[in-house]
């Protein structure tokens, strides 16, 4: 969850393009900062509870130094505080940490700590204080941190000098993605992502579980779980990243620039689907389907049943990874995960857990080098661009694409005309007007009902999730059939919902009833649906509520449309009530922690 980004230079290292990559990492937390840097013959350490951005002015302009650590945190052991803020500290070893120390407790009372007095509340300070307690006897940095990592249990990475030899630098990784790169001018880095550290970036290693690297007089040596020497097999750094996200739409919001890309990205995304196909083709067809995702990809995972069932008629099942159930059966099932980053902590462990029962299995991500792309049989790339924004929007309508795309795929289709479904997509962005000025009239309600049905329910589940994530608002999803099954108790004149109508015709009249009873209950209705289902309603029903027009495309895409509404409307809840919408309190982008 935190970021950390570090270089190893024979040379001045450029101080301001440090924390340009530093800053990159920021959406993986955002509690609190800190640096160490080597100075002369002396380690100088600056923190802070704020941004990145307000270390800066601490060091110096014309500051020289070759070595520096950089860590940005998500607090999982201990309040956001100078004193919790790494780097951390103890007899000589400074240390930054991304990850959590499951056997904290055991640990805290074990021979290795004995009675030394730790000052923070973190687990990372553990960590520290176990290096020196075998660095007593090793003498040895790297071998310390082996010997340290046959004892953490978790997902655990960091980086860790010694303030009395700064000459030497060691890191390790378990689980927690660390990376290692070579520049252009000869430095070497280290970064919990590849994107914070492509500047110059010629070659990289993205490490696996349980290596340590040393970087020891600008030697680098890299050491398996054995401490015995290994090659370094350091691939040539390509940037994937499409060429609309070159051009920045706007500085209002990382998240809104997400949003807005989706008019380019999208589009491109379904173009390439020969590109997707080619990438599943040595799959066959399954007798089953079994889908697994957290958060916003278990929604999109809730959507991607219905196109498997209803597409290419294959049963299919859903599962958030804490709630797995191991079959007896699973032969011809395909397990597909889901995961933005490929780097989500419950689903990875669970894939890890039993490989040989997932063999079976194919990821869908949006980043070609991690965790889950490397134990999945096969993957899909979404190559959106890394999403910065809290909240998942890009990526979100990425995964339902992709879904849509192998369902038909599985059904024997192999083209697609995507001319209208492209050309309606981008004339629906011109919705964020009409969008703008229903969130005016109801950002200061405290709690809102979102209904759909079909294809729309998962959309308002996800809307659900938007709603809370980045405006703070209470919001819950609700199939529009269950309304009378309790729910509706709520009630009253003033009870916002928001209505999403699908275009089932199997279902439309019986959600056009549910919306009647719910107007007899309550007049705060936004209704979202397609002129063929405004026209049944009728100008005096409409004149009475708020409603967006959704455009009348393929039943299976019309969510996408959906989607963008609710983003828009999330969006906009959260700039009137002033709140930070790129990193809404509590969260991080990135869960590498179970």
């Amino acid at each position: 969850m935190c970021g950390i980004y570090s270089i190893y230079s024979e040379d001045n290292i450029n101080i301001k393009s440090f924390f340009e990559s530093l800053k990159e990492l920021e959406y993986r937390g955002y509690d609190s900062a800190g640096v160490a840097l080597v100075v002369g013959p002396k380690l100088k350490v600056f923190k802070t509870t704020r941004k990145i951005k307000s270390l800066e002015p601490k060091l110096k302009k014309d500051i020289k130094t070759s070595l520096i650590l950089g860590h940005t945190r998500w607090a999982t052991h201990g309040t956001p505080s100078i004193l919790n803020c790494h780097p951390h500290y103890h007899n000589g070893v400074y240390l930054v940490h991304n990850g959590i120390v499951e056997n904290y407790d055991e640990l805290r009372k074990s021979r290795y700590i004995g009675n030394a007095k730790l000052l923070t509340e973190t687990d990372s300070e553990l960590i520290a204080c176990i290096i020196s307690y075998f660095y007593k006897t090793t003498h040895s940095l790297s071998k310390s941190v082996n010997k340290v990592g046959k004892i953490l249990k978790g997902s655990n990475s960091f980086l860790c000098i010694d303030e009395n030899n700064l000459g030497t630098l060691v890191a390790y990784k378990n689980k927690t993605p660390l990376f290692f790169g070579l520049k252009d001018d000869g430095s070497y880095a280290f970064s919990s992502d590849l994107n914070a550290m492509k500047e110059n970036l010629n070659k990289y290693l993205s490490l696996e579980n349980n290596q340590i690297i040393e970087i020891k007089n600008n030697i680098c040596t890299l050491f398996d779980n054995s401490y015995e020497p290994i090659d370094k097999l350091l691939v040539p750094y390509k940037s994937e990243v499409s060429k609309s996200l070159k051009n920045k739409i706007s500085k209002d919001s990382i998240t809104y620039n997400e949003i807005k890309s989706q008019s380019k990205l999208i589009p491109e995304f379904f173009d390439s689907f020969p590109g997707v196909f080619k990438q599943i083709k040595n799959i066959k067809k399954p007798k089953n389907v079994v889908i697994i995702g957290c958060g916003s990809s278990f929604n999109s995972a809730m959507l991607g049943k219905l196109y498997f069932e209803k597409v290419s008629n294959i049963p299919t099942e859903i599962f958030r990874p804490s709630e797995f159930t191991f079959f007896k059966d699973n032969k011809k099932t395909l397990y597909i995960f889901l995961s933005q980053s490929g780097e989500t902590a419950d689903i990875c462990d669970l894939l890890e857990s039993n490989k040989e029962y997932f063999s079976n299995s194919l990821s869908i991500v949006n980043s070609f080098d991690s965790r889950l792309v490397n134990g999945t049989k096969n993957y899909v790339n979404l190559n959106l661009g890394i999403e910065k924004g809290v909240a998942a929007t890009k990526t979100f309508i990425g995964q339902i694409v992709a879904l849509y795309l192998i369902s038909s795929y599985f059904n024997g289709q192999t083209s697609f005309n995507t001319n209208t479904f492209k050309k309606a997509f981008r004339s629906f962005f011109s919705v964020e007007k009409d969008i703008k000025k229903i969130a005016k009239l109801f950002f200061r309600y405290k709690s809102f009902y979102i209904l759909g049905r079909n294809y729309t329910y998962p959309i308002a589940l996800e809307g659900a999730l938007k709603i809370k994530e980045i405006s703070y608002i209470h919001c819950e999803a609700l199939l529009s059939s269950e309304m009378k099954h309790g729910p509706i108790a709520l009630l009253d004149k003033n009870f916002p919902i928001l209505y999403f109508i699908s275009t089932d015709k199997t279902t439309i009249l019986k959600e056009i009833s549910n919306l009647y009873e719910i107007k007899t209950r309550t007049n705060n209705i936004v209704l979202f649906a397609s002129s063929s289902i405004l026209n049944k309603l009728g100008k005096k029903f409409l004149d009475e509520i708020n409603y967006i027009k959704i455009p009348d495309a393929q039943s299976e895409l019309v969510p996408i449309f959906f989607t963008l509404s609710i983003q828009f409307l999330s969006f906009y809840f959260a700039k009137l009530k002033k709140i930070p919408v790129d990193q809404p309190r509590n969260l991080a982008k990135v869960v590498t922690v179970a």
